[in-house]
C-alpha cells in the first residue's frame, strides 16, 4: 500500500504562519509504565548525551532523567549520571560515550523500571575488548547509582576481543516468562541474556549471532509482532555484496528458541529485484499502528544514492511499515509513505522514528523527524511529522508537523539546529495520551557554540500535538555547563 507524499504535508505546513492546535483532556492514569522509575505511576524520560565531558574527559557521557509527573517533566524534578556518580561502575574516561543507547524495563521483577546504558567506548580492564552496559536500579525514589556492569564474553577470552559492545540496547521479554531481559549489540555479535536473577551481572550469555565481515548491524528493535506472547528482535545494517550501487541492507527478525536465535530475513523497501538502490535504514521502533494487537515495525530511510553535503545528505527520506501478524512481519502487508518524485530533497524525513498513542485512540501514531528540513527559508532548521494510526494503518492523513517557529513553541528556527534530530514518545503526564519528545542536537544555547543542544516536548491529545504547555530544556537547565556536546542528543536509545 503506499499512500500521497510526505513531501506535500511538509510543505504545507512549513509554510504556513503556524500550527493551531488543542489542548488535551484530561483522562486517566496508566496502571503499568515499563518507563516509570520511582513507582508513581507516570512513565520518566531518559535524554543521554554521549558526548559530554566529565571530570576533564572528553565525550565520557552522561545520562539525564527527568521524572514525569501530573504537570509533564521539568528540571527540577531531574537527576544526571555520569561513570564518576556515586555508586555507578566504571570509571570516567574520555571517549566512553556513556549513554550512547538506552533501554528500561523492570529487569528484577520489583515493580519499578530500571535502566540500562550503553557505554561502547569503554574499555575493559585487563581485556582487549571496548564497551559495557550498566544497569541502574529503579526504586520509590527514583534511579540510584547502585548499579552492576555488564562487559562481553569476549572479554575474559584468551583468544577473542570484543568492539562496540553496548552499541544498541532493548529490554524485553524474549522468553516469554514474564519477566524481560537484555539484548545488545556489538560491533560484531548480537547478544541476549537471559533474566537477571539478584541483581547480579550474568557470567554468561543465553543467545548470540555473529555476524560475518560483509554485514555490519546498526539498529536493534524489540516487540511482539507475532502475537507469540513474547518479543522478537530486529536487527538492521549494511551489507557489503558486489555488483551494487551503495551496497545491499541486511534485515533480519531473531526468535529466542531452545537452541538459539532463530534467524529469518526480510527484504528491504527501495531496492529492485537486483538488490541495488536500497535505502538504508537510519532508525527503527515498534507499536501496533492499526490496533489488529500485533506489533508493527516502522522504519525511516535515507537512500543510499543521496550525496552528504553536511550533517545530512540530500535525500527526502522515507517511512516504511512492515505489519506484524502470526506468519511474520510484513508477511501480509507493508506499507511505505515517502516523498514521491524526489519531493523536498534534503528533509531527510525517517532520520529518527517513535511509535506511541499520541491521540489516545487505541491506535499507536508515529512521529518522524525531518532535521533536514528548510522551514521558512531557513536551511536545516528541522520539523518533525505525526503521522496517524488507524484501522487501516499508519496515514500521512491530518498530519500535523511541528517545528522551532511553529507558534506555541519555544525557541527559534536557526539554520542547522536540526530539530527532529531524535524522537521518543512517552507518557509524561499520565493522562493517557502519549507526550512527543524531540530533540535539536544543532540548537545552539551559548555564546560561541554552535551544536549545545536541547530537547522539547509537547503534549498528546484527541486533535494530536498541542502546544500548551510545550516546554524545552538544555543542558544548563539542569545544572550542566559544558558546550557543543549535543545535550539531549539520545532518546529512544
Amino acid at each position: 500500500m503506499r499512500t500521497r507524499t510526505l513531501a506535500v504535508a511538509l510543505a504545507v505546513a512549513t509554510a504556513a504562519a503556524g500550527l493551531s492546535l488543542t489542548l488535551a483532556p484530561t483522562a486517566s492514569a496508566a496502571t503499568s509504565v515499563p518507563d516509570d522509575f520511582n513507582g508513581d505511576g507516570v512513565a520518566d524520560l531518559v535524554v543521554a548525551t554521549p558526548h559530554a565531558p566529565a571530570d576533564g574527559h572528553v565525550s565520557a557521557g552522561s545520562v539525564t532523567v527527568l521524572y514525569g509527573s501530573a504537570d509533564g517533566v521539568s528540571p527540577d524534578r531531574s537527576a544526571t549520571f555520569t561513570q564518576n556518580s556515586p555508586g555507578v561502575p566504571g570509571d570516567v574516561r574520555s571517549h566512553h560515550l556513556f549513554g550512547a543507547t538506552h533501554a528500561s524495563g523492570d529487569l528484577d521483577a520489583d515493580g519499578y523500571a530500571d535502566l540500562v546504558i550503553g557505554a561502547p567506548g569503554d574499555s575493559v580492564p585487563y581485556s582487549s575488548s571496548y564497551g559495557t552496559l550498566t544497569v541502574l536500579w529503579g526504586g520509590p525514589d527514583g534511579l540510584t547509582g547502585d548499579g552492576i556492569s555488564i562487559a562481553s564474553p569476549y572479554a575474559t577470552s584468551e583468544w577473542s576481543s570484543e568492539k562496540d559492545y553496548g552499541k544498541k540496547v532493548v529490554v524485553a521479554d524474549l522468553d516469554g516468562d514474564g519477566v524481560p531481559q537484555i539484548a545488545t549489540l556489538s560491533r560484531t555479535n548480537l547478544w541476549a541474556y537471559d533474566d537477571l536473577a539478584g541483581r547480579t551481572a550474568p557470567t554468561d550469555v543465553a543467545r548470540f549471532h555473529n555476524y560475518n565481515a560483509y554485514i555490519q548491524p546498526r539498529t536493534l528493535t524489540a516487540a511482539d509482532f507475532t502475537g507469540a506472547g513474547r518479543a522478537q528482535l530486529v536487527v538492521t545494517g549494511g551489507e557489503n555484496c558486489e555488483g551494487t550501487s551503495g551496497g545491499c541492507q541486511h534485515t533480519a527478525v531473531y526468535t529466542w528458541s531452545d537452541s538459539g536465535l532463530q534467524e529469518a530475513w526480510l527484504p528491504d523497501p527501495g531496492g529492485d529485484v537486483s538488490g541495488t538502490n536500497e535505502a538504508p535504514t537510519v532508525s527503527t521502533s515498534a507499536g501496533d499502528v492499526d490496533g489488529d494487537g500485533y506489533a508493527d515495525l516502522v522504519t525511516g530511510h535515507v537512500p543510499a544514492s543521496a550525496t552528504t553535503t553536511g550533517e545530512y545528505s540530500d535525500a527526502a527520506g522515507f517511512v516504511h511499515v512492515r505489519h506484524g501478524s502470526a506468519d511474520g512481519l510484513g508477511a501480509h502487508r507493508t506499507a511505505t509513505l515517502d516523498a514521491l518524485d524526489g519531493g523536498r530533497a534534503g528533509d531527510n524525513v525517517g532520520a529518527s522514528v517513535a511509535v506511541g498513542d499520541v491521540t489516545g485512540d487505541g491506535y499507536d501514531d508515529v512521529v518522524a523527524g525531518a532535521p533536514g528540513a528548510t522551514v521558512r527559508g531557513v536551511p536545516g532548521t528541522g520539523a518533525a511529522v505525526l503521522l496517524r494510526g488507524s484501522a487501516t494503518g499508519l496515514t500521512d492523513t491530518d498530519a500535523q508537523v511541528v517545528h522551532q517557529a511553529t507558534d506555541g513553541l519555544p525557541g527559534t528556527a536557526e539554520a542547522d539546529d536540526w530539530f527532529g534530530s531524535a524522537v521518543e514518545i512517552t507518557d509524561l503526564d499520565g493522562d493517557g495520551r502519549a507526550d512527543v519528545t524531540i530533540a535539536a542536537k544543532g540548537e545552539d544555547v551559548l555564546a560561541g557554540s554552535i551544536r549545545d543542544g536541547a530537547d522539547w516536548v509537547l503534549r498528546g491529545s484527541a486533535a494530536g500535538l498541542t502546544t500548551t504547555g510545550a516546554t524545552s530544556f538544555s543542558a544548563q537547565d539542569v545544572g550542566l555547563t559544558h558546550p557543543d556536546a549535543e545535550f539531549g542528543s539520545v532518546l529512544d536509545g
